[in-house]
């Protein structure tokens, strides 16, 4: 799959021990609407390193336009900065 690797603005949440976690996020979609959409599950996290540069990926579930979708969230831990990186399947049945 090709990487979106759109910018988003994100509300984390910070654990006592230190764990990051996206909570919801505000993206701008190609007609110029700015949607918020809460996420409804974190599969997976994982540290990763690319070329270098430290990241923490996440596999998530959230509801958009009316559908459950997967998708990757990439959080940049020096740059501080977070991104929708890939949907990861079209549509997610909701018992999921």
């Amino acid at each position: 799959m090709d990487a979106l690797n759109m910018p988003l603005e994100m509300i984390a949440v910070c654990s006592p021990d230190g764990e990051l976690s996206p909570a919801r996020f505000r993206l701008e979609t190609e007609s110029g609407e700015r949607v918020t959409v809460r996420i409804r599950q974190i599969r997976r996290r994982e540290e990763i390193r690319l070329m270098g540069m430290e990241s923490i990926r996440f596999d998530c579930l959230a509801l958009l336009g009316g559908q459950l979708r997967r998708f990757e969230l990439r959080y940049g831990v020096r740059a501080h900065r977070w991104t929708l990186w890939q949907f990861l399947d079209r549509d997610v049945p909701a018992s999921r």
